[in-house]
């Protein structure tokens, strides 16, 4: 048996600066608010809940003793009029949402103002995108993942930062190809350590048995790996804990890949490499 195993692995810089950030507070309070999922991996947010963060998912959830406490914003952001009413009622707000979606945001916005209209490719339901959408002007928004006709002339195209690049490309060359734009801005706003992690994925999985995807199952990021590793090769498994690789037949002939999710500890990493070389 031969294990590779990525060289991009673990926490990317927004997801590591957020939990530390968190455990940081709580080494000064007991307890610290967490608005929404810190990040997308179960692990990871049952650690920190043993460490006394708790999380609210809704502003009708916000404690009645909140003055007193502080509360953080989750990686993947929240909308202003989120942020406004927990300012207005916790003793402080610390904003960790990723710089890289931050500055999605300032781009739209700012490119609003300039008279374009916004075309997103992205999931609406992702807390990124829900988070943006109330950044912005939503009059001026499309969120899609497929191509549409649109009536403005004068667009913006840029993608949620966790999608795969190959699809933004489709996506763009289609949307395109069907209208009629007298003037197109098109900006790649893919996260970089997204596209690393992408391009270790598909190279790894054309030279190896079997993949495997390690991540929270919620995880964007961590799905668009698996989906890009069972394309080329067909025994890929997306697991979340080293327990899993039980229900999966592997043989000592096999060559196994390795990848994460950029919410994914390092930890489990080493759990599922360690299982397999009991084997």
């Amino acid at each position: 048996m031969e294990i590779l195993v990525a060289k991009r692995i673990g926490f990317c810089f927004g997801v590591s600066r957020a939990i530390q950030e968190v455990k940081t507070i709580l080494e000064q309070y007991k307890e610290v608010y967490i608005y929404g999922e810190l990040v997308h991996n179960n692990e990871v947010m049952n650690e920190l809940k043993e460490l006394r963060a708790k999380v609210i998912n809704s502003l009708e959830e916000i404690p009645q003793d909140a003055n007193s406490k502080i509360i953080v914003i989750r990686a993947h952001g929240i909308t202003e009029k989120e942020k406004i009413v927990l300012e207005n009622n916790f003793l402080k707000v610390i904003d960790m949402t990723c710089p890289i979606v931050k500055n999605l945001v300032s781009l739209v916005r700012q490119k609003q103002k300039e008279g374009y209209y916004s075309i997103l490719f992205g999931k609406a339901d992702h807390p990124e995108v829900r988070g943006l959408k109330g950044n912005v002007d939503e009059k001026s928004l499309l969120i899609t993942e497929k191509p549409l006709n649109i009536t403005f002339k004068k667009v913006l195209i840029v993608s949620q930062t966790t999608m795969g690049e190959d699809s933004f490309k489709d996506f763009i060359a289609d949307t395109i190809k069907i209208n009629s734009f007298k003037e197109i801005l098109v900006k790649n706003t893919i996260c970089t350590e997204t596209l690393i992690r992408e391009k270790e994925t598909l190279e790894l999985s054309k030279k190896c048995d079997l993949m495997l995807v390690i991540g929270g199952k919620q995880s964007s990021n961590t799905k668009k790996l698996y989906n890009l590793a069972k394309e080329r090769c067909k025994r890929t498994f997306y697991i979340e804990r080293y327990e899993e690789l039980e229900q999966i037949e592997i043989y000592p002939s096999d060559v196994i890949g390795i990848v994460t999710g950029s919410s994914t500890p390092i930890v489990e990493l080493e759990r599922v490499v360690n299982y397999l070389k009991s084997l």
